[in-house]
């Protein structure tokens, strides 16, 4: 027997053995972070994303903030601001997030705006769409056996072809609103506004449908555990909201 079919042998027996399917990720931080790069022009070739100064800047400074908080604050972070009035927000594995000019006209508070920008970033540090996509994977091929990744270019590829960062499952989103808070409160916002924006979305979509819930899906007590998780900084000066807040929102408002 050949050592690629002994090798493709024993790699199935570890897939079906160890349940893989929830959580391995086979691509290197290294190869996600040069497949982002190639994403990002490819993205800003396909996205409407706005020119506007004092949005961009504004959403950049919080979310490169936000970053450095993280484990993967060493890496190169990129934030965008798309003119769309869909009230959406994405990240992109390696280290991109576009918020929509329709949820920034939308949300009520900084620390809303803010908590959609831990959020994403939260994806972006635990690594959900390389996670869905190993997943995805695994079920059409033996990881290791027959070469799963193929280097960033590869991934790049594969992120834009399978919509990596297009949905995630309810324990994702789960594990982003824990991250979400943290990263919240470590930067010095109220992570409570997590928690308003969950509510303030969940009526919206009550009253004829919500683009982030599409791609975000919320469960029932989604918004009761972000804030239970907010209460445990209860009494500490977090900022929910800001002097600049209110003209961000109408620039996006009128764009």
């Amino acid at each position: 027997m050949s050592r690629l079919r002994i090798g493709a042998l024993a790699a199935l027996a570890l897939l079906t053995g160890c349940a893989t399917l929830g959580g391995a990720n086979y691509y290197s931080v290294d190869d996600e972070w040069q497949a982002g790069r190639q994403l990002e022009d490819q993205l800003a070739r396909q996205l409407p994303l706005t020119n506007d100064r004092t949005l961009t800047r504004y959403i950049n400074d919080i979310g490169q903030r936000m970053a450095r908080q993280t484990e993967l604050g060493d890496r190169p972070w990129r934030f965008y601001v798309v003119r769309d009035d869909a009230i959406n927000a994405f990240n992109v594995p390696g280290g991109l997030v576009y918020i929509n000019t329709g949820l920034i006209a939308q949300v009520g508070s900084a620390s809303e705006l803010a908590g959609a920008i831990a959020h994403e970033v939260a994806h972006g540090v635990a690594r959900h769409g390389t996670q869905r996509l190993s997943a995805a994977n695994e079920l059409n091929q033996v990881a290791g056996a027959i070469g799963l990744g193929g280097g960033a270019e590869g991934l790049a590829a594969q992120i834009a072809a399978q919509g990596a960062f297009a949905s995630f499952s309810r324990r994702d989103e789960r594990e982003a609103d824990r991250l979400g808070v943290q990263i919240m409160a470590r930067s010095g916002w109220d992570p409570d506004g997590l928690a308003d924006l969950l509510e303030r979305l969940a009526s919206a979509e009550r009253g004829g449908g919500v683009a982030f819930f599409r791609t975000h899906p919320l469960s029932s007590d989604r918004m009761q555990d972000v804030r239970q998780l907010a209460r445990r900084y209860d009494g500490q000066r977090l900022v929910r909201d800001d002097r600049q807040f209110d003209n961000v929102r109408r620039r996006a408002r009128q764009l």
